[in-house]
């Protein structure tokens, strides 16, 4: 493995910082190391495809319907239905 040599411009507070952890046996190189990898999965992980249907059921679960409301009458997964039932009710609300 060919390794790279990074430069890091500290302020004083961090300076103290890493003077400290210095003292306390902690290896800078393997700190940096780890902070990079612990990031780069964090960036990756939301990079990720969302398993969409265990986020609705959630939502779903979270938020149910409240009581007494009616069934709607189309298919709320046909995009025609949806559009026509939207339409209506926004022209007769005005």
């Amino acid at each position: 493995m060919s390794s790279r040599l990074v430069n890091v411009r500290l302020d004083e507070d961090r300076l103290r910082k890493v003077r400290k952890l210095r003292e306390r046996g902690v290896v800078l190189a393997d700190l940096v190391r780890e902070a990079i990898d612990e990031q780069f999965e964090a960036v990756t992980v939301a990079e990720r495809p969302r398993d969409v249907e265990a986020i609705m059921t959630r939502i779903f679960e979270q938020y149910p319907d409240p009581p007494g409301v009616q069934p709607r009458t189309y298919d709320v997964h046909d995009r025609r239905e949806a559009r026509h039932a939207i339409v209506g009710t926004l022209r007769r609300k005005r």
